[in-house]
């Protein structure tokens, strides 16, 4: 194992949410000097393995956002690991009429053992506050159901 710090760690941790405070083509192109070529990356909606299926994945949900960037609250970091939370701000041509959709979630984030990257990176987050809410007819139910379960006593 490669002698890393807490310093060297915390400092990826900050490359990385400047790569995701701008989140587009550009930033995801810089992916690779963060993420460990087989990073393994899951979210509500897909698992990817590697860093060009990571890259692939994110060109391809930010191809039709206006924008998207994420504001991080807090985050705890150690040699081995960071928990960070987060607001993903979101402006999708497809969504809401194109108005900006404000997501709340957490990442956990495993760090390389033999070198300062990520290796594993999980997203926790309302997957239907993103997009289920936001599509016409799926939106309608959603929130029919959503108002059923908060008028129960």
């Amino acid at each position: 194992m490669t002698d890393l710090t807490q310093d060297d760690r915390e400092e990826l941790v900050a490359d990385l949410q400047a790569m995701y405070s701008d989140f587009n083509k550009d930033s995801v192109a810089k992916a690779d000097s963060i993420y460990h070529a087989e990073i393994s990356f899951r979210d509500p909606i897909l698992q990817v393995n590697g860093i060009d299926d990571l890259q692939r994945y994110f060109n391809h949900g930010i191809a039709n956002a206006t924008s998207c960037h994420f504001a991080f609250d807090t985050q705890v970091v150690n040699r081995e690991r960071a928990f960070l939370t987060w607001q993903m701000r979101l402006q999708h041509e497809k969504l809401a009429g194109g108005r900006e959709i404000v997501v709340p979630g957490c990442t956990h984030l495993e760090f390389a053992d033999d070198e300062n990257s990520v290796r594993h990176h999980v997203d926790y987050y309302d997957v239907g506050a993103m997009v289920y809410e936001h599509v016409p007819v799926i939106g309608y139910l959603v929130n029919k159901v959503r108002q059923r379960l908060e008028s129960f006593d």
